[in-house]
């Protein structure tokens, strides 16, 4: 319940600070009904239980709507406010307030219900209807306009549902087995039925705990109610037969949420009727942008399992790094046993010059190769010909798929090839960087002035010609800063690419760690802020006199 707390004076602080700073109250309700919205029908509110951790199933609200009916005047009321939305002003704020209460009022009374069983339902056709609206929507923003994009509309609709009824299909369960019945509601179990399977799975424990005791494993005791089917979870002849045990008590990471925007909408509402005047012409675009951007996030949060609280707990192996970090060993010398003297802080320059050597070579290679390929990359050279056509197409082709490998893919495979060491660093560094700077240069190209290139033309210049004197010195000073600032990124990289064994600075820290030197460690990581900052100014003259 602290959780829910927390999560409801967060969303009436955001709706109060926004408040005084005269922001958009409509805006903000909007985001809160259309995040409602949103998460009911995508984030889990409450875990159903198996008996493994795997056999947990996450329904949504509308999942939860034959257990829960109340639920749905929630979504009523959150359909409303939408729709109030449009006229503004108090009727607006009228429909928030009331939007926000019911929401709040419905989670309040369905972390109060007692826990109960409810039977698995998988609902077919939601997946494919899904995906195909999604596709519609791809196709709504970024297709043609006037009677094409109906066909268009139709096409990515009937494509979306086709590869997702295939995906669900039993021969796509070979590929995504989970897929099948992805999207599921949970039935309601009558109490005659949940006495059944109770009794059913007593008369059954005397064998059970003869196997358990056989392997040295302590009885259970007998099941008198429904709260006590979790303990153990979900008993195994139970959970077989697609029963899951609902705790509302128990919150999965779409209820918080919830709880969030039922404030923010209730607040925000009430001090929309306050003052009527703060809305916005552009409140549906950008409440719209932050109902999408929370309804991804939130998610993304709970997968990366983020949770400060574990570096709380892990601030004692914190402060012990550090301890060991600290001073630096620069070096230890040993008069006794001069072949035992170690020099960390030389080793570090030396590989930290190594490091900068990688960077330098790999960009001025790239650099090489990326200035010729930019110019079959740009369309407004290539539109001419059929030919040059056709090379724009394949130049860019090969610029997005080697933008897509990232360089430490490319640095572990040519480790592979040609064994450990900076070449290999190299060489990943200087074929990523060809498509960033091709691309960066074939843009510049692209948006070369016009007038001087056709002054050339009309004079009847040759192409090369065009190029050296209309084109290149409007895009000679663009791709000096784009080489520099590839120069800095590549530095970065390079360190990055030491740990998989490209040599550099990061191949000695990582060095260092394994072997618990943390005070080497600590010179490496130092001389690296020096340089980045180093490297930092000197490219940001370099631009300032050359661009």
């Amino acid at each position: 319940m602290t959780l829910f707390v927390i999560a409801g004076i967060l969303g009436a602080v955001i709706a109060v600070l926004s408040g005084l700073a005269g922001g958009s109250m409509r805006r903000l309700g909007l985001a809160g009904a259309l995040t409602s919205l949103l998460v009911a029908g995508t984030l889990p509110l409450t875990p159903g239980v198996g008996l493994r951790a795997t056999d947990t199933v996450s329904p949504t609200v509308l999942g939860l709507l034959p257990v829960a009916p109340w639920l749905l005047l929630s979504l009523l009321a959150l359909v409303a406010s939408v729709w109030t939305a449009r006229r503004g002003g108090r009727v607006a704020a009228l429909g928030s307030v009331i939007a926000g209460a019911v929401l709040l009022l419905s989670l309040i009374v369905w972390t109060r219900q007692p826990s109960q069983l409810a039977h698995v339902q998988p609902l077919p056709g939601v997946m494919e209807v899904v995906a195909g609206l999604l596709l519609l929507a791809l196709v709504q923003v970024f297709t043609w306009t006037g009677p094409q994009r109906r066909t268009g509309l139709l096409v990515g609709f009937a494509l979306g549902v086709a590869l997702t009824g295939y995906l669900l299909s039993p021969d796509g369960r070979t590929k995504f087995p989970s897929t099948p019945g992805y999207y599921r509601v949970m039935r309601p179990v009558p109490a005659d039925e949940t006495t059944r399977l109770i009794s059913g799975y007593n008369a059954d424990l005397a064998n059970l705990n003869a196997i358990r005791k056989s392997i040295d494993l302590p009885p259970l005791p007998p099941i008198k109610a429904v709260s006590e089917l979790g303990a153990q979870g979900l008993p195994q002849a139970i959970a077989d037969q697609g029963y899951r045990l609902l705790q509302p008590a128990r919150p999965a990471y779409g209820e918080p949420v919830l709880f969030l925007t039922a404030a923010l909408l209730l607040v925000s509402g009430l001090l929309h009727l306050r003052r009527p005047q703060l809305q916005q012409a552009s409140d549906w675009l950008t409440g719209s942008v932050i109902a999408v951007l929370v309804t991804l996030l939130v998610p993304s949060f709970a997968a990366t399992n983020f949770n400060l609280s574990q570096l709380v707990r892990g601030a004692p192996f914190l402060r012990d790094f550090l301890s060991r970090s600290w001073p630096p060993n620069l070096a230890q010398v040993n008069p006794q046993n001069p072949s035992a003297n170690i020099y960390p802080l030389q080793e570090v320059m030396s590989q930290m010059a190594l490091t900068v050597e990688i960077a330098l070579v790999g960009t001025f290679i790239a650099t090489l190769f990326a200035l010729p390929l930019s110019f079959l990359a740009a369309r407004n050279l290539t539109a001419r010909h059929v030919l040059m056509r056709a090379s724009y197409v394949v130049v860019r082709t090969f610029f997005n798929v080697d933008r897509g490998i990232d360089t430490l893919i490319l640095a572990l495979v040519f480790v592979a090839a040609v064994g450990l060491g900076p070449f290999a660093g190299v060489l990943a560094m200087a074929i990523h960087s060809v498509a960033d700077l091709g691309k960066l240069y074939s843009e510049a190209i692209e948006n070369a002035e016009r007038g001087p290139i056709e002054a050339l033309e009309s004079v009847g210049a040759t192409g090369t010609n065009v190029l050296r004197w209309g084109i290149l010195p409007q895009v000679l000073p663009l791709f000096t800063s784009y080489t520099l600032y590839r120069f800095e990124i590549n530095f970065r990289v390079s360190i990055v690419l030491g740990f998989v064994g490209a040599g550099g600075i990061g191949f000695f820290i990582q060095g260092a760690m394994a072997s618990g030197h943390y005070d080497q460690m600590i010179i490496g990581v130092i001389a690296i802020i020096v340089i980045v900052n180093l490297i930092d100014f000197l490219s940001s003259e370099l631009r300032r006199r050359l661009v």
